[in-house]
């Protein structure tokens, strides 16, 4: 497996669970890039129907997105017990 492939791991994971529950349209991204130009640190919210689930932070915005992604994995999958 590329690198760039295990870097999204949980967000295709997400999408995977999302769309099996009939729920992928409900999913959706608040990224924010703070620092200098050379220097970025992007912060990314997951949210799902509106609700935030996970946050992520890192030097790029997929990283933090799948950082975000496995948070609400975790949350979702110990809503469903």
């Amino acid at each position: 497996m590329s690198r760039s492939n295990q870097a999204n791991d949980a967000t295709n994971a997400l999408n995977n669970y999302l769309q099996s529950i009939g729920q992928s349209s409900a999913l959706s991204w608040v990224d924010v890039r703070q620092g200098l130009t050379h220097q970025y640190v992007w912060t990314s919210t997951c949210r799902i129907s509106g609700i935030p689930y996970g946050v992520g932070s890192g030097t790029h915005k997929h990283q933090a997105r799948n950082v975000a992604a496995s948070h609400a994995l975790t949350a979702l999958r110990s809503d469903q017990g």
